[in-house]
């Protein structure tokens, strides 16, 4: 319980985990332009865990041009500008937990 509160006054989201199975937490928000496929969420964990474009693609078995283009696509669903605001985005979003 401590923790969990230390968590809220970072500013962080504390839940049970048992929450993830409800619709609010397996769907893209509201606020998307498109909600994201899920090769753009496979795509964006790995993001999330810092991994380059090429890495990715390995990991994927995809080629670095499709990654691209998977990136560009998440950052325009996501509104953002950067790779890191994308994972932040999608974070506070509910989409991926870090």
């Amino acid at each position: 319980m401590a923790a969990a509160l230390h968590a809220v006054v970072q500013g962080l989201l504390v839940f049970d985990e048992t929450l993830l199975a409800t619709p609010a937490f397996t769907h893209a928000p509201n606020d998307l332009i498109e909600p994201l496929s899920a090769r753009e969420l496979e795509v964006l964990r790995h993001l999330a865990e810092g991994l380059s474009n090429k890495e990715i693609a390995r990991a994927l078995a995809i080629s670095e041009n499709t990654i691209k283009f998977h990136v560009n696509a998440i950052l325009g669903k996501l509104g953002a500008q950067s790779r890191t605001e994308a994972v932040v985005r999608a974070t506070r979003a509910g989409l991926i937990l870090l």
